[in-house]
């Protein structure tokens, strides 16, 4: 599969998230210029000592391996690390390994505390993809989507990089399917299933709208040290690009990361769902990631829209129009009423 290249994802995480710095960090102030900052540090740095020995009398004990025991080592791994500067300085240049219990409790707090998961709720309550799409949603990934390689795309443009929730991107530039950086917080490898989908698709048969499955792929091996889908890893729906039709609204291209359960078992999928979170349900599939970009057919894209039909979905183009607008003051047969008498 050609749609996830692997040195792109990388090119997007810093390079010293992947391999160990080999900066020090120094203290701001010489030691004896301020002997309050002296002592601040020999206290951080016999705290840290002091959760250290915890760290490794709950190694050695017998119950270390137990769910309790890894959930405090963890907690104290965290508490021994997350005040000493040196730490903090890694995680501000970008210079940490997330397979260290302190920098993955960082990396998760600076996405919870920092803006970007409270930008991502507002947007899809602002913008309807709650309910339209999934009823609810308690994000514990951080979903990124990447159109190439560069410093992102926002309100207010960018050629490519990381995709800000919300933004409208012109059809060419989602040709070919995006990169996916997915942060799950755990360490261990866990199955996931990506599903992009449309639901502003028009239905003809119910005047209404459809759900539409861009692209779909299951069983992807994520966890705290593997953040994106393997090379060649197989697609249960490949990639159609997205195509607004003319005469349509702007369309919600919606990206949906589902943790398997135990009864997940995705053989054949329709490319249009009734029902999205029906289909969840019924497969054990569990939403923990979103994200979504719009698109809305112009003259500007019409070239690059009529290719997808023709080419890609290899079927005539559709020409929408408004649909009719009902008179509230006529009744069922069509008779004028006054709205007076």
């Amino acid at each position: 599969m050609t749609y996830f290249r692997r040195s792109c994802l990388q090119r997007a995480i810093p390079s010293c998230v992947r391999m160990q710095s080999t900066h020090a960090w120094k203290p701001a102030l010489r030691p004896g210029t301020l002997p309050v900052y002296d002592e601040a540090l020999k206290f951080i740095e016999q705290d840290a000592a002091s959760l250290r020995e915890q760290i490794a009398q709950a190694k050695q004990a017998g119950s270390a391996s137990s769910e309790e025991a890894q959930r405090r080592i963890f907690a104290l791994e965290v508490a021994a690390g997350i005040n000493e500067p040196s730490v903090r300085a890694q995680f501000r240049r970008g210079d940490y390994d997330l397979s260290k219990p302190v920098f993955r409790h960082l990396r998760e707090q600076s996405w919870r505390r920092n803006g970007a998961l409270a930008r991502l709720e507002e947007r899809i309550l602002n913008m309807h993809i709650l309910p339209d799409v999934v009823p609810s949603i308690t994000p514990t990934v951080d979903l990124e989507i990447l159109f190439g390689t560069g410093d992102g795309i926002g309100d207010h443009g960018g050629q490519a990089g990381s995709v800000l929730p919300g933004v409208f991107l012109d059809p060419a530039m989602t040709m070919q399917a995006p990169s996916i950086r997915a942060t799950a917080f755990h360490e261990d490898t866990r199955k996931y299933t990506l599903m992009l989908v449309d639901p502003d698709m028009p239905s003809e048969e119910t005047q209404s709208f459809k759900t539409f499955v861009h692209w779909l792929v299951s069983d992807v091996p994520l966890s705290i040290h593997a953040s994106n889908i393997p090379k060649d890893h197989p697609e249960l729906l490949p990639y159609i690009p997205p195509h607004p039709s003319r005469g349509t609204p702007y369309h919600r291209y919606t990206t949906l990361l589902f943790e398997q359960g135990p009864q997940t078992q995705l053989v054949e999928v329709p490319r249009e769902l009734e029902n999205v979170a029906s289909f969840a349900d019924s497969h054990d599939l569990h939403l923990t990631g979103i994200h979504f970009w719009r698109a809305k057919w112009s003259e500007s894209c019409q070239d690059t829209i009529s290719h997808i039909y023709k080419i890609v979905l290899n079927t005539p183009e559709p020409h929408y129009g408004r649909p009719a607008r009902q008179d509230r003051l006529r009744d069922e047969v069509g008779e004028r009423l006054s709205k007076y008498y």
